[in-house]
């Protein structure tokens, strides 16, 4: 090869050599291994701790005892008390009829309606004074000497109202307007919205709006005059008005509205009405003659000494002979200060503005 950097050979330029030819080649340093296991992930992490946390939990059941059982039925299994219905209690001429929405287990077990511990219903009923002493659900039956009868939407018994479907609840909305339009109520209280959203889907074509008021409704049941009163669940799940307290309000509208359709007049028996009438002959007597009597044991002395008193400096700057007496106490010089008898006596006395009318 040339010093130009040419082969000889073919012309080809000669490649540079590399400049570590010839050299020992040094291994990188590798990085020092770390000891121990290596770091666990995040998900790693919490699945240990899910598995920590339920071996824990088994072994603390292990150490509970078994709970024991409520039999809230003496024994009846609940495939029988599904099959089981609830009477109605329905006859003509009746003032308010309450529709539920179906019977539950324990109404099912019992045969009777709203027995519930935690129900509202017959709380609220004696509290406005619907009935006129304390009832329970086993004197359902009674209620219609009160005018008051019940039903249902729905027939079977289910555990919740959750399992009834829509289609169910429609079919059952026809069923009570037919009774409706057969004993013709005064009024159709529906124990709760959800049952009467169900019913204005079906005969009024529309869902209840999100701002419902409860109380009485704009229409009447389809093809009767009775009147619709809408009032909130009496079970104790209802979430908006969890106590009786907060549900009696409507039963008193709803005993109201009875009153007002049967045209019956409500008093408070606490309040007592009493006519009162005045007589202004002889309310002008009296004042004369209290005016008369004033008069005589006026002490002119003793009024006078308390009226009077000596006169104050003159003001600053006040011309000599000035005084800052007081209106209507005499200031002249070597004058007794006397008192301003109009200022004692007012110039007309309140009888004198009293009208005589009884002339006119």
């Amino acid at each position: 090869m040339s010093e130009s950097g040419v082969s000889a050979a073919n012309g080809v330029p000669a490649q540079p050599l590399p400049q570590n030819v010839g050299k020992e080649s040094t291994p990188a340093k590798s990085a020092p291994k770390k000891r121990g296991r290596p770091p666990k992930s995040k998900q790693e992490k919490i699945t240990d701790t899910m598995k920590v946390k339920k071996a824990k939990k088994v072994e603390d059941d292990k150490d509970k005892k078994p709970k024991r059982k409520v039999d809230r039925f003496k024994g009846t299994p609940e495939s029988e008390l599904l099959l089981r219905t609830l009477p109605d209690h329905l006859c003509p001429n009746l003032d308010i009829v309450i529709i539920g929405i179906n019977p539950g287990l324990m109404a099912a077990y019992v045969g009777h309606h709203y027995p519930g511990p935690g129900n509202h219903f017959w709380k609220c009923l004696y509290m406005s004074r619907l009935i006129d002493r304390p009832m329970t659900a086993m004197d359902d039956f009674k209620l219609v000497n009160y005018g008051i009868g019940f039903t249902n939407v729905v027939e079977r018994t289910t555990p919740g109202s959750k399992d009834l479907s829509r289609k169910e609840m429609g079919e059952g909305a026809k069923i009570l307007v037919g009774k409706l339009q057969r004993y013709q109520p005064r009024i159709a209280a529906f124990n709760g919205k959800s049952i009467y959203d169900a019913f204005s889907t079906v005969f009024f074509g529309r869902k209840l709006k999100k701002d419902f008021q409860f109380g009485q409704q704009e229409d009447l049941v389809p093809g009767t005059t009775t009147r619709i009163f809408v009032m909130p669940s009496s079970s104790a799940r209802c979430a908006q008005f969890p106590r009786a307290q907060d549900k009696v309000q409507f039963y008193l509208r709803l005993k109201r509205l009875r009153n007002e359709l049967k045209g019956i007049q409500e008093t408070n028996p606490d309040v007592e009405e009493t006519d009162y009438s005045f007589d202004l002959i002889k309310a002008i007597e009296d004042a004369k003659r209290t005016k008369v009597k004033e008069e005589k044991n006026f002490d002119v002395d003793t009024c006078a000494g308390a009226h009077v008193h000596a006169d104050p400096p003159p003001p600053v700057g006040a011309p000599v002979g000035a005084t800052g007496a007081a209106p209507g106490v005499a200031a002249a010089a070597g004058e007794a200060a006397q008192p301003n008898w109009d200022s004692v006596f007012p110039p007309m006395d309140f009888v004198d503005h009293i009208p005589d009318i009884v002339s006119q």
